[in-house]
């Protein structure tokens, strides 16, 4: 099954709507005419079923093209509104293998007639998805939304909340952390395997590790103040709170060596590190009343002995997530494996590095950063991803449609902050990376993981220039490697997916089939060229790049920049201005027009430009430059070739 076609109402056009057509069994026309809308199918004679993934996970891929300004982004946008029932009327039509059309009507409120085609009435759910990496700030769009937009709002929106590296947070370093833990985490993943044999694996010899730690309310910085912590824990934490801070003050800081300096850093991150997870977790149980009765300890008198006693922060901070329950819902709600767990690793891992100058680098307490080599930084992102997983089950899920969905709590989610150590990456390696890894993420974090979200049988994937900033030898591999990763993860997911992407490199165009484009153009009545008209370019899947530069870009003149061409037509108006004068011109212009003529690359016009200067002056010199010129192209021609 795949969409085919999409009629989108329009009273104020003259066929009161436009179809596009995505490249089926079938080219579809829909018009609408007193009260009836007519669709007529016309077979697509070079329509080829699983043409991009034999397994039938990726359905469909197809493109839609136009200059800027001629509304692709819009169309998208209108395509989602419809396909999400947001106020846009039209209709969709599907295909099973067999041709047989599916309609899906969206609010057209008129009678269908059909010629060409069986029909029947589709019952699947759709989903979308839509990427975008311009910064643009866009409105907020249905369906899945993983827009640079969208992504910039979710990683800054609990920056008032939280502390990083315990200090205020710096806007640009959550952004570009955010970002790298997501790369990260998504090229360890198994998903990763077909990009990273595309495009390469970006690491590192060592990851930076810093904590974020959640605000609380306290009193005086001194207490927490409690509104929705259960009644039988506010005395145990508020104890706890007043603990960690103390064992901080009692460190000595009169160090007079390195290696007591190192001694001390990691006794400070162990009270950081511990600090930061408690901060978590009563922000946890503050977000909302759930249990404010119901969290008890199991031993009441026993709790209040070690609240009192002079036991470590730590212990006292285990012994309460090793021995507490409510009486109501989940009997241990809050996370206490994960957290105890990834205590643990990161306290064993400070207490295995042992001084030296090579170790210490490990360290950097002027930067509140921790440094693990990628075997352990990705043992400790499983135990922190094992964590985020587990907070939302704090509170209780609700069943829709026979799925247990919990509240994303996505302003929660948050503990371990990493980035590169030392690389840095270039626009190409980030634009891939935004695309995979936000996928990733958002199906990690919504589906996978936890399922905070829905899943549909069917998503529609529309990639709003996906390919901006790509070197051309990744835009060449561009629409294979979005497919293959696509197949991939979507069946992991038992998903089928369709993708829809726009772009400006006939690199990525050239991948697909004709029948498969939609071409926007402004001089057409609705925008959006029909198969019959003129202006229409015909060829697309392997043709030259230099003929889709020329037709389906529709670039009209001569495909150099408008500054060299300049140039050329001064060089041509400059020859036939001087060409009756007999000698008499200027001899630095001359010269000028004979270095012009020497910088153009391209033979034939520069041979010709050669040849008609000649009718000015014949310099055997120039010429035989010329002739030089000529035959190293031919070398190198030859060269390649035999390659």
């Amino acid at each position: 099954m795949k969409l085919a076609a999409i009629y989108i109402e329009d009273h104020d056009m003259e066929e009161r709507g436009y179809t596009i057509n995505l490249g089926g069994f079938n080219h579809y026309a829909v018009k609408v005419a007193d009260g009836m809308c007519n669709i007529v199918a016309k077979k697509n004679e070079i329509y080829i079923d699983d043409l991009f993934d034999k397994t039938g996970v990726v359905t469909n891929v197809s493109a839609i093209i136009g200059n800027n300004g001629s509304g692709k982004t819009t169309l998208i946008y209108e395509l989602i509104n419809l396909l999400n029932e947001n106020f846009v009327s039209g209709l969709t039509i599907w295909e099973d293998k067999d041709g047989i059309g599916y309609i899906n009507n969206y609010r057209l409120g008129i009678k269908i007639s059909i010629s060409g085609f069986t029909l029947k009435q589709l019952e699947k759910e759709i989903g979308t998805i839509y990427f975008s990496p311009y910064l643009d700030h866009k409105s907020g769009i249905n369906g899945i939304d993983i827009s640079a937009d969208r992504y910039l709002r979710e990683d800054l929106v609990n920056i008032d909340s939280t502390y990083e590296a315990n200090n205020s947070v710096i806007i640009s370093e959550r952004l570009k952390r955010a970002d790298y833990k997501r790369y990260i985490k998504f090229q360890k993943s198994k998903y990763a395997k077909n990009i990273i044999e595309e495009y390469g694996l970006l690491n590192d010899e060592m990851y930076r590790v810093v904590f974020i730690r959640h605000k609380i309310k306290t009193i005086n910085s001194r207490k927490p103040e409690f509104d929705e912590t259960p009644w039988d824990f506010r005395g145990f934490l508020a104890q706890l709170y007043r603990d960690i801070q103390k064992e901080n003050k009692t460190f000595d800081r009169n160090v007079s060596s390195d290696a007591e300096r190192f001694s001390l850093q990691k006794k400070l991150f162990k009270n950081l590190i511990l600090m930061d997870l408690l901060c978590l977790l009563i922000r946890l149980m503050e977000k909302r009343n759930m249990y404010l009765e119901e969290g008890h300890f199991i031993n009441d008198s026993e709790a209040e002995n070690i609240q009192n006693s002079d036991q470590s922060a730590e212990n006292k901070f285990k012994y309460w997530l090793n021995n507490y329950y409510y009486s109501k819902g989940v009997n241990d709600p809050l996370p206490n494996k994960e957290v105890i767990a990834i205590l643990d690793y990161l306290y064993d891992y400070l207490d295995q590095l042992e001084y030296s100058d090579e170790e210490f680098l490990f360290m950097d307490w002027a930067k509140k950063s921790i440094y693990f080599n990628e075997e352990k930084l990705f043992e400790v992102l499983d135990l922190n991803e094992n964590l985020l997983a587990a907070l939302p089950k704090y509170y209780l899920a609700n069943e829709v449609d026979n799925q247990n969905l919990y509240d994303s709590i996505s302003e929660l989610q948050h503990f371990i902050s990493t980035e590169f150590a030392n690389r840095r990456l270039s626009s190409g390696e980030t634009a891939m990376l935004n695309l995979y890894s936000r996928l990733h993420d958002f199906f990690s974090r919504h589906v996978i993981d936890i399922q905070t979200l829905r899943k549909v049988d069917y998503y529609i994937m529309f990639l709003d220039e996906a390919d901006l900033g790509y070197h051309p030898a990744w835009k060449r591999s561009f629409v294979n490697s979005i497919i293959n990763f696509s197949r991939d993860f979507f069946k992991a997911i038992e998903v089928k997916i369709q993708i829809v992407f726009t772009t400006h490199d006939a690199l990525s165009l050239s991948d697909i089939p004709n029948t498969n484009v939609v071409y926007l153009h402004n001089s057409a009545p609705n925008r959006v060229l029909s198969n019959e008209s003129y202006l229409r370019p015909q060829t697309t899947f392997a043709a030259n790049v230099n003929d889709l530069l020329g037709h389906s870009f529709f670039l009209e003149d001569l495909l150099i920049g408008n500054f060299a061409n300049s140039k050329i037509e001064y060089v041509i108006k400059w020859i036939n201005d001087n060409r009756d004068k007999e000698g008499d011109y200027n001899k630095d212009e001359f010269n000028d027009v004979k270095k012009i003529i020497s910088l153009i690359e391209e033979p034939v016009l520069r041979n010709k430009l050669a040849e008609m200067l000649s009718d000015i002056e014949i310099d055997n010199q120039f010429i035989q430059k010329m002739i030089q010129k000529q035959s190293d192209y031919l070398r190198d021609i030859l060269k390649i070739t035999n390659k």
